[in-house]
């Protein structure tokens, strides 16, 4: 049907794409560490894919400050280089006058803040608070570091 009459994709619809992609591109990133691909989302089009991607940098930045509150340094860092490559891609679109312009913005602004929590993190770690290495994972339940009682 929305095929049919394209006019029908504007509004509520097309918003609700973009929040499937965003879901789906967190899923992904959790099971796969990547980003998804726009053919793995054949529901959204161009635009709510774009859309769904820089909604999903506020999830990853979410997502980064619960692994630094674990201080997963390995965790954040893959959140922060995602995003970075993410902006690498979205400055190369002219998105003057486009939908997806002012979640761009937020994107600066998200990649700015996990590389503050990255640095953050390495002065914890110079200070002496340990952050989980590679072979570390968090307890599943409080989702702490097995160094979370570190003074």
């Amino acid at each position: 049907m929305i095929t049919e009459s394209p006019f029908l994709r504007m509004g509520s619809y097309s918003a609700s794409m973009e929040e499937y992609g965003e879901a789906m591109a967190f899923l992904v990133f959790l099971k796969e560490g990547r980003l998804v691909r726009k053919s793995e989302l054949p529901l959204c089009d161009t635009e709510e894919y774009l859309g769904a991607i820089l909604d999903f940098t506020g999830e990853l930045n979410r997502f980064c400050v619960k692994a630094a509150t674990a201080r997963d340094k390995e965790a954040v860092k893959r959140c922060r280089d995602l995003c970075d490559a993410i902006m690498g891609e979205f400055l190369q679109f002219n998105l003057r006058n486009s939908s997806p312009r002012k979640k761009f913005d937020s994107l600066k602004y998200t990649l700015k803040k996990l590389e503050n929590t990255l640095y953050e993190l390495s002065l914890t770690e110079n200070l002496g608070l340990k952050t989980l290495g590679k072979e570390e994972e968090p307890d599943a339940e409080t989702g702490q570091g097995p160094n979370a009682d570190v003074e």
